[in-house]
Formats: structure tokens, C-alpha cells, sequence
């Protein structure tokens, strides 16, 4: 059984869950051939180097509670590298990319946020540069992450975008304060009258709702995810925070695709404690927006290595789960949400949505998606 809300999910524990822990620190105990190409003395003229160069520009999401890893941890361990950060959703950031690299424009250095359509796109049309040559020892290591390094790599070269979170992950969301799980328990019930008009979504052309519809389509077909978008009254909004509001709220108690780190802020308020996922006919993983994409003829080159394998490091990725309370696909940071934890010996169970192949199978919709937009 999934958890039956965010907020449950934190402090749970069992002898199940307890196994769990032990396979992750199981792993993060095995040795293994990192494969890395960046020696120490080669990595100390990489270092001189960003700092020299002494800035970063990247795009992140707009939360403080990614902002405060992604910028002020940063800042805080190397001060010589100022940061730009452009706080946006992925489906605006590439947007945006794709105006500026046909006028020419080559402005940023990478995207800490999820792997989604367009980043895909973006690397097929190769705006992108590998990540993998640069990687330190530590960060090649394949039994620091679940599933190895190529599990951290989402792209089906296995070398240009890694997502370093991992968590099982709902389609849809309920405020249990407004529908009872009487009323609604599973995400195949989201089509019944009775939910018309209750239903926000964040713009799906991109981000959490178009991996969730991807989803639905895989489990309910693909007339599923039509009627949804087209006989359901749904409300679409492009701000992620105010279809988190709307949520807690209760003016519209059900979401499909979800940021849950934007519930923290309001939880921390004493709002939305009973959100609860949706039970769905397949277990989802998700990796939301800890995502890496490192853009091709970036301005700062050396400061944007320093800055991947720093987010990718054991250290930060500590830091970076407490603060979003998101588990880390690396085996020697512990979970942080147990409810949530995937099993690394049963990884097979599970359907990565991120993965470059299921990405595509859900841009199918796209077209789709476009032209309900329009109507």
C-alpha cells in the first residue's frame, strides 16, 4: 500500500522498511570501478579555473527550499563562484532556451530540475554536453547510486542527464479534508461526474502533470487521459505554487502531478496535512526536479563541473533531501521518507516515468494536450 498522505509519511518505520535501509547501505559499502576520467591534479586546474571564471548561471525551480541547496549551500562552500539563478519552470526554461540559441545566444550553464520532454529534445538537437567524462571518483562509482551509475542516467546514452532523486511517486493528489477515501481511492476513479470542475492541473505540456497523464495513459489508456482532459472541467494554471494553494485550500481538492516539496511551506503553517495520494494500478517513481542538464558551449565551463559533481556529491545530496524531502538515489545518503523509499533489490517492480523511452511514449500526447489547450 502506498502512503495514504505526505505528511504520514515521515517517522514510519517497520522491519520491512528497516531491510530496505540496510540494501541501501549495503551498496554504499561495495567498492566498484568508478570509470572516472578527472584525475586529482587535473580536478585542481578545473577548481582554479571556475574560480577564476567566478560565476554560474543556471535555472532551478522558483521553491526557497531548492533555492536555499541549489544557491546558498553553494555559495557557502565555494564563495569565489557567484550564482545566477533563474528560478522557472522546465517547460518555460526551455522554452525560453530555444528562442535564445536561434538567435544565437548561448546565456546559460545548465538546469538543475526535471527530466522531462524538452530537456530530451533539447539534447537530441544537441544543446547538451555529457556529463559522465567529468565525473569524480566518488560521483562514478557505481555502487553509490541505485540501480549504478547508468541507473542515474536517464537519457539512452547514458551520459548526459542524470536525476539523483528517487522516490515512489502518485499521479494525483486528494485533500482528504474536502473528499473522503470513500469517495475517491484510486486514480482510476478521477473520470466519474462527481469530480467534474474539481480538478487543477499545472500546464501539461511539461513537468509533473504531463509525466502523470503519461502515466494514466500507460495504465488506463489512452481514451483515458482524452476524457479526462476534455469532459472533466479541469483548471489548468502555470504556476506551480498556486495549484499547490488550490490544493491545500481545498478550492479545487484534486491535482494530477504534483511538486510535493511545494507542500512544505504550507505544512509548516499547519495547512494540508491530510493530502493523500491517489492509489494507482502501477508503482510510479519519480525523480521531480532532481534532474542535471548541462548545456552545450556554456559560458562557464569549469564552474558548472564544479557545481555538478558538488550536487552530486554524498554532502549535498545530504543536505538537499532533508531540505526538499526527497530521497537520493545515492546508497550511502539514508532516505528521508521512508513511506516513499523504493526497495534497490526490486527495482524491477517499479516504472521509471523519466526514463528517455517513457518520456517518449507519453509525448504522444503532446499533440493532443496542445490542442485542448487551445479550445
Amino acid at each position: 500500500m502506498l502512503a495514504k498522505s505526505w505528511n504520514e509519511s515521515f517517522g514510519k518505520t517497520s522491519c520491512a522498511l528497516a531491510c530496505v535501509l540496510l540494501l541501501w547501505a549495503a551498496g554504499a559499502a561495495r567498492g566498484a570501478d568508478s570509470g572516472a576520467k578527472m584525475d586529482p591534479g587535473e580536478w585542481k586546474k578545473v577548481v582554479e579555473a571556475a574560480k577564476k571564471e567566478g560565476k554560474l548561471v543556471i535555472s532551478g525551480d522558483a521553491g526557497e527550499e531548492w533555492r536555499a541547496i541549489l544557491v546558498d549551500a553553494f555559495r557557502q562552500e565555494y564563495p569565489e563562484i557567484k550564482v545566477e539563478y533563474g528560478g522557472m519552470a522546465g517547460r518555460n526554461y526551455w522554452l525560453r532556451v530555444q528562442q535564445e540559441r536561434k538567435l544565437g545566444q548561448k546565456l546559460w550553464d545548465m538546469r538543475a530540475g526535471g527530466v522531462e520532454a524538452m530537456s530530451f529534445e533539447a539534447k537530441n538537437n544537441g544543446h547538451l554536453e555529457p556529463i559522465r567524462p567529468f565525473l569524480l571518483p566518488e560521483n562514478a562509482d557505481d555502487s553509490k547510486w541505485v540501480g549504478g551509475l547508468d541507473g542515474l542516467f536517464h537519457d539512452k546514452e547514458n551520459k548526459y542527464m542524470p536525476a539523483y532523486t528517487i522516490y515512489v511517486q502518485h499521479t494525483a493528489f486528494v485533500n482528504r479534508d474536502f473528499i473522503k477515501e470513500s469517495e475517491l481511492q484510486g486514480s482510476w476513479q478521477l473520470l466519474d461526474p462527481k469530480f467534474k470542475g474539481k480538478m487543477v492541473l499545472q500546464t501539461p505540456t511539461g513537468g509533473a502533470t504531463f509525466s502523470s497523464l503519461g502515466n494514466m495513459a500507460f495504465m488506463y489508456g489512452e481514451n483515458f487521459v482524452r476524457d479526462l482532459l476534455t469532459k472533466q472541467n479541469v483548471v489548468v494554471t502555470d504556476d506551480n505554487r498556486q495549484q499547490t494553494e488550490w490544493l491545500v485550500r481545498g478550492k479545487y481538492p484534486i491535482v494530477v502531478g504534483l511538486n510535493n516539496t511545494l507542500l512544505i511551506p504550507f505544512q509548516k503553517q499547519g495547512l494540508g496535512k491530510n493530502i493523500a495520494g491517489l492509489e494507482d494500478k502501477v508503482i510510479q517513481v519519480a525523480t521531480s526536479l532532481g534532474g542535471i542538464s548541462y548545456m552545450k558551449d556554456a559560458p562557464h565551463p569549469n564552474a558548472s563541473k564544479v557545481y555538478i559533481n558538488w550536487l552530486l556529491s554524498q554532502k549535498t545530496q545530504v543536505k538537499l533531501t532533508k531540505n526538499v524531502r526527497l530521497n537520493s538515489r545515492r546508497t550511502d545518503v539514508p532516505p528521508v521518507d521512508m513511506a516513499t523509499a523504493v526497495d534497490p533489490a526490486r527495482l524491477e517492480r517499479y516504472r521509471l516515468y523519466s526514463t528517455e523511452e517513457n518520456v517518449a511514449n507519453a509525448s504522444r500526447f503532446l499533440p493532443v494536450i496542445r490542442e485542448i489547450l487551445k479550445k
